[in-house]
């Protein structure tokens, strides 16, 4: 899902990113989600960071952990709107590794993950997997191993489930009907797990709901352009990572832009409906924007399991 790698436009300087980014805070942005491609690749990463601090966002960051930089990691320590930091893990198995990011990465990534553990940020660390035919026995090998460091998980499909034609609509990860089904089973369990207070990121009804996609039903109502807003590293504007862009940030004021997302709604609505996809910024958002009681419910729960681990395991964090 993450094709940016595929453009060969020039990146927004910090100039333009503090431009753009005050006019977004104006407009009543408030939550920046530092995505990729790889974002330790930019040098100029901890300006950036600066940046948001300096505007008064909240930000998360997600990185394939290839990559370790004192700087960044120093930047984030003293950042105040630093939330969340995600690393990428697909699977334990060096194989699978290979096949589904292309390199030999795997002894580096899990190395990061301890690093970044020991570092102690004070903020929620997580890895993030992209469930597949290729990883669905994994998926609680890998629970096993974020809770063993007192880390979260969080999980969402690839979305190749009957009908979708997103950017995930790739030959590797073509998945029979029995694959599909296995992949539905996984989510309903980790819904349970999730209700029962262990360490996994998303509300449980966006694993019951990614369960129904794989095996056809279509998720809740998109939120892309009204609940979140992808902004590409050149600085064009889309409704989402789906949808084509529709504005240059560089070239039109932050307000013209949301003006002509939002005259994307009804093609928005035609996609969810024709093409549904099941990330967890549209789903996941959606459904906790509906069921915030039940969400912060079961956010207590987790905390407290956590804590009481925390507390009884001289091993919590790993060795």
């Amino acid at each position: 899902m993450c094709n940016v790698w595929r453009s060969d436009a020039a990146e927004l300087s910090p100039a333009e990113i503090g431009a753009i980014f005050a006019d977004l805070r104006r407009a009543g942005i408030r939550l920046v989600e530092i995505s990729g491609g790889e974002p330790l690749l930019r040098p100029d990463l901890p300006e950036l960071i600066t940046i948001l601090d300096r505007l008064g966002f909240l930000f998360t960051m997600t990185t394939n952990g290839a990559l370790w930089r004192d700087d960044v990691v120093e930047t984030l320590r003293r950042s105040r709107g630093a939330v969340q930091l995600a690393v990428s893990l697909d699977s334990l198995r060096p194989d699978v590794y290979r096949l589904l990011r292309g390199r030999d990465c795997l002894p580096t990534v899990l190395a990061t993950i301890d690093r970044l553990v020991e570092a102690r940020l004070g903020m929620p660390l997580k890895i993030n997997l992209s469930l597949s035919r290729h990883n669905v026995d994994e998926v609680f090998d890998i629970l096993e191993h974020a809770r063993r460091r007192g880390l979260y998980l969080s999980v969402f499909p690839v979305n190749n489930g009957p009908g979708r034609v997103h950017s995930s609509d790739d030959p590797l990860m073509a998945a029979s009907e029995a694959d599909l089904h296995r992949m539905a089973e996984v989510f309903r369990e980790l819904a349970r797990l999730r209700r029962r207070g262990e360490p996994l990121w998303e509300f449980s009804g966006f694993y019951d709901r990614a369960a129904e996609f794989l095996i056809g039903s279509s998720p809740v109502e998109c939120g892309a352009g009204r609940l979140f807003l992808d902004l590409h590293a050149d600085g064009q504007l889309a409704p989402c990572v789906e949808r084509r862009p529709v504005a240059d940030l560089r070239l039109v004021k932050v307000a013209e832009a949301l003006a002509r997302v939002a005259a994307q709604a009804d093609a928005v609505a035609a996609c969810a409906r024709n093409t549904p996809c099941c990330y967890s910024c549209t789903v996941n958002v959606s459904l906790t924007a509906r069921h915030p009681v039940q969400f912060a419910l079961e956010a207590l729960r987790v905390r407290l399991k956590r804590f009481v681990r925390f507390h009884s395991r001289e091993d919590f964090r790993g060795d």
